[in-house]
This record gives C-alpha cells, sequence and structure tokens, in this order.
C-alpha cells in the first residue's frame, strides 16, 4: 500500500509531502491509498540522549530481565521517541536488543555497554572496575561490546569527601584515544566541580549531568560540536533522595542554578545541548525533560532542538525526509513552539517505514 505523509515542520507554513515505499521515503507517484499529516506537525523523531533501557524507572541501580528492557524500547516507540543515546548499564540487555529487536518495535539505538569506574568510584557490583593496570584493556573491551559509545564514571561521592574525581586528563584523554581506534564515542558521568573540565580538555565526546562545567568549556566543546546532557529531572531527584538541605543536596542544587545560566550560552556555542532522562523517568518521559529545559529559561525553539534535531545531528544522521532514506517520523496535533507539552501527545508514529500508531 502506498501512504503519502506531508511532513511540515514546526513553525513552517509550508512543508513536504513523501511516499513510504518499502519502508523508506520517496518522491509522491500517482495516487495514494492513504494520506497522512494534511494538518500536522512533523519532526524526525523524540531523542532520548541519556536512555538506560536495562534500567526499571524509578529503581535506581537495579537491573531487571531482558524483557523488561524490551518492553521499555517498544514505550519509547509508542511515544515518539525514534533514537535514543544508551549510556550503558550493569549488562548487555542494550545491546542485545539492538541486534534482535526488530527495528520498528524499537528506536534506533546507539549505545555503551558495560559502565567503567574504579573500586569504590560507583554503586558496588555494578560497573566495571578499572585500575591503572587494566584501563587500555577495559576500554578497548567496552568499545567492542558497546553499539558506538564507552560510558564512564568521571567522579563519585566518597564517604567524609564529597565528590571525587575517578579518572585524571591523561586517562580520559587515552579513552578518547582507544574509543575512537573503533569508531566509538566516550561518555562521562559529571557531577564534581572538577570533572566537566577535565573532560573537556581531554576532548570526551559528551559530558553527562555536566553541572559544573563552566563558561571556559563551552568554547572548546563547542568548537568540536561536543555533547552536553544535562538531564534536570534526573539531577533535581536526587536532590529530594539526598535532601535539599544536605551538603550533597545543596551542591547538586548549586549546580543546576549552573546549569540554568549556561543553557542558552552552550547553544550560542555551538555545544549539541542535548536533552536526557537518566533513571527517574524513562525514556517514552524524554518530552518531560524539554519542557523541564523550558522552565529553566531554555527558549522553547533551543528546547525543542535539544529533543529531536541536534540529537540527529549531533550522531550524523539526517532530519530532512530524503528520498531513499528509512521513513521515521513523528506527527503532532499542534505545533510544539506554541506549546512544548504538545511533544507528550503525538497522534501519529511511523517507524522504519511503518504506521504503528
Amino acid at each position: 500500500m502506498r501512504v503519502r505523509v506531508h511532513l511540515r515542520s514546526p513553525g513552517r507554513v509550508d512543508g513536504v509531502v513523501r511516499d513510504i515505499v518499502d519502508g523508506r521515503w520517496a518522491e509522491p507517484e500517482g495516487i495514494a491509498e492513504q494520506t497522512l499529516g494534511e494538518k500536522s506537525i512533523a519532526l524526525p523523531g523524540l531523542v532520548d540522549s541519556h536512555a538506560h533501557f536495562a534500567a526499571p524507572i524509578g529503581k535506581d541501580w537495579q537491573s531487571d530481565d531482558y524483557e523488561e528492557a524490551v518492553g521499555r524500547a517498544r514505550q519509547a516507540v509508542l511515544a515518539g521517541v525514534l533514537l535514543a543515546l544508551d549510556k550503558g548499564w550493569s549488562n548487555l540487555h542494550t545491546i542485545r536488543l539492538i541486534e534482535e529487536v526488530a527495528p520498528h518495535l524499537r528506536p534506533e539505538v546507539e549505545a555503551a555497554g558495560i559502565i567503567n569506574a574504579v573500586e569504590g568510584g560507583y554503586w558496588p557490583d555494578f560497573a566495571r572496575e578499572l585500575t591503572s593496570a587494566t584501563f587500555e584493556e577495559g576500554i578497548r573491551r567496552s568499545a567492542d561490546e558497546g553499539k558506538g559509545w564507552v560510558k564512564l564514571i568521571g567522579d563519585w561521592p566518597r564517604r567524609g569527601q564529597g565528590p571525587v574525581v575517578n579518572f585524571d586528563e591523561d586517562q580520559l584523554r587515552r579513552a578518547v584515544e582507544l574509543a575512537s581506534e573503533s569508531g566509538s564515542k566516550v561518555a562521562i558521568h559529571t557531577m564534581a566541580r572538577e570533572a566537566p573540565s577535565l573532560a573537556v580538555e581531554a576532548g570526551v565526546h559528551s559530558i553527562e549531568h555536566g553541572l559544573f562545567l563552566s563558561r571556559n568549556d563551552l568554547g572548546p566543546l563547542g568548537e568540536r560540536a561536543g555533547m552536553w546532557v544535562p538531564t534536570i529531572i534526573r539531577t533535581e531527584a536526587v536532590v529530594q533522595q539526598l535532601g535539599p538541605e544536605s551538603s550533597g543536596g545543596k551542591l547538586l542544587l548549586e549546580g543546576l542554578e549552573n546549569v540554568r545560566e549556561l543553557m542558552p550560552e552552550a547553544a550560542e556555542a555551538g555545544v549539541n545541548l542535548l536533552a536526557g532522562t537518566d533513571v527517574t523517568v524513562g525514556a517514552h518521559d524524554v518530552a518531560l525533560e524539554a519542557s523541564r529545559m523550558v522552565e529553566y529559561g531554555l527558549p522553547v525553539p533551543l528546547a525543542l532542538r535539544a529533543v529531536s534535531w541536534d540529537g540527529y545531528t549531533a550522531t550524523g544522521r539526517s532530519t530532512g525526509y530524503e528520498p531513499g532514506e528509512e521513513a521515521n517520523a513523528v506527527l503532532f496535533p499542534n505545533d510544539p513552539l506554541d506549546d512544548i507539552s504538545v511533544l507528550r501527545h503525538p497522534e501519529l508514529v511511523i517507524r522504519a517505514g511503518r504506521v504503528i500508531s
């Protein structure tokens, strides 16, 4: 059956019309048997740039079985999330679902394998713990097992010390070199003051959380079109867990104020500012993170980019519905530039050439 789709971007009066032929976009030809989207607004898909499909939602640092991970990936597609950057876990469930689950039943996924830390530098018995002697072997193994990413825990709180950096700049630089040899990128968890600047200087590709990025970091990160995923909802949840009046809570609140100030400047500097859920809400709710970014003062057009187009361009993907490309799109009843909350309510999802909702 030939399906014809009207694809009009937010803020635009006109758009493009494409047919779906053998799962790919094609120039309109002849009479279509079904026409969709004539009054809709289209995006190439929502993007969760800090997903964890292997993580049970709201249950920190636990692991579900494989089928639960598959279910979360399916739930994400139904919500319009068509690309996810999964930043690793204690198992390889996400790697397996990329290999086994049909494309129309999950987002397109890039993923890290098992997370890397050091002894005492993360939750016990969760991550691969690297030493100076095993560091290079561990990074190579991570690059081999992952699907495009290596994940490092850049800092972690120690009792009586607060957040402590796990890796020095030379190690981070070497991790980038080793990962790049196999075409992988490096993402790093950073909530301490020192870690983001070390990571930027070392050339790390994606700064996760990055509460204490500095203005001096934005230029170098933007020049190489690096990524920053603030994960506001997740950080707020950690503040509540620690208590806003605790030393850790106060530190994170200070970091969130820094995030509020720097997000617009980061986008202006060329940083790929991206929306990510982490483990507090699932990938299917990444639209909530985009709304939270707006509440933190990020202009709606920038938040919309953060949860859609920029996730594609940051990872080298097209967003233009060009003929011959896989047919992916999410259609909405209203323009998210007028009300970004509409992103939570797609009226139609097209994934891998199939109309799935």
